[in-house]
């Protein structure tokens, strides 16, 4: 049986349930291990996202922010690990682990693949000569792996411009999980009510989120999850839930009618398949990762300015049906593992 070790800085988010859908769904025929960092949004009850037979080894010095002392430990903390579990394949997740486990453990025997999960250069609040660096940067790790896995279309087509050898293997949604959270909960009464899910940050563009809370001021508007720029959502017509825990986060939507998108960029959203699955009205912005999903009148609605957002959402046209059988029929786990093991071998 074959040895994969999945590495990551971020195991919260969009990444947890790939990782978790990866080995859970995969773990009758290889034998999984996840080394992760620990940041304020990760689950204190890991293991009970994961099957019993994966090992979970956090790594405290494994984190966002670049530090030298801090970089450095956690290269040497993955070359014991690697050394020790003797993997036939290591696979790297987002940007931060992109780097330094590539650049630790050159010349290792394992094969590497990384997934970016959304690549760094392609950040809409970076500027243009940031975005050269970055995307610079990653050209030159990519000859340091085996292969980039894309978890969507825009980003495939981005990793071809990079590396020879990139693999799509879009992201998957875990239906049954989604099923057993929503078992039992009661739809209750409820005023119309606009959500979004994820971390506060300048990726799902807070500012345009209470930008058009303001202008409809007779609607509830619900952000799950937590982060820095929560002092963005001030209109007062908001509810910030904080950070809950993924059942709880779809257990709440149950009751919620709207899913808004406000994303600068997105790799391929699970949120939102989530959503999609649950048959809500989505109305999302139109950037990558989101249009791969949402089909302008098919399976719910892209926009590109707020005011448009705003006739989205007031107008009654819903196109739940049709997004929950894309989810069904081409976004779901057993699609994404059956890839997967094609790349893995």
């Amino acid at each position: 049986m074959k040895t994969i070790i999945h590495v990551t800085e971020v195991l919260s988010g969009g990444v947890l349930p790939v990782v978790t859908g990866i080995c859970n769904g995969l773990c009758d025929e290889y034998k999984f291990v996840v080394l992760y960092g620990i940041r304020p949004d990760t689950p204190h009850n890991l293991s009970d996202y994961f099957d019993p037979r994966v090992k979970l080894i956090p790594l405290p010095d494994l984190k966002l922010r670049m530090s030298l002392i801090g970089d450095f430990k956690a290269i040497r903390e993955i070359k014991g690990i690697v050394k020790e579990e003797k993997p036939d394949i290591i696979h790297i997740h987002s940007t931060k682990a992109g780097i330094i486990a590539r650049i630790g453990l050159m010349g290792c025997d394992a094969l590497k693949y990384y997934t970016p999960h959304g690549f760094c250069f392609l950040r809409k609040d970076q500027s243009g000569y940031k975005r050269f660096i970055l995307r610079t940067m990653e050209r030159i790790l990519a000859g340091l792996c085996d292969g980039i896995i894309a978890c969507g279309k825009y980003e495939y087509e981005e990793a071809k411009k990079i590396i020879s050898k990139a693999y799509l293997v879009e992201n998957g949604l875990d239906t049954e999980f989604v099923d057993n959270a929503i078992e039992n909960v009661n739809q209750s009464g409820h005023e119309y009510t606009i959500y979004t899910a994820g971390r506060i940050g300048p990726q799902k563009n807070p500012k345009l989120f209470n930008e058009i809370a303001e202008k409809l001021p007779n609607y509830k508007f619900v952000w799950i999850g937590d982060g820095d720029e929560r002092t963005q959502l001030t209109s007062r017509n908001i509810e910030i839930t904080g950070l809950l825990p993924r059942k709880e986060a779809i257990k709440r939507a149950v009751n919620y009618d709207c899913y808004l998108s406000t994303s600068l960029w997105e790799g391929l959203p699970i949120a939102l398949m989530e959503s999609m699955y649950m048959g809500k009205k989505c109305v999302v912005s139109d950037v990558e990762g989101n249009n791969e999903l949402i089909h302008d009148g098919k399976t719910g609605t892209l926009y590109t300015e707020a005011s448009d957002a705003c006739l989205s959402i007031i107008n009654n046209v819903s196109y739940g049906m049709e997004a929950k059988k894309l989810i069904e029929t081409h976004y779901n786990l057993e699609e994404m593992c059956m890839k997967y093991k094609r790349v893995y071998g």
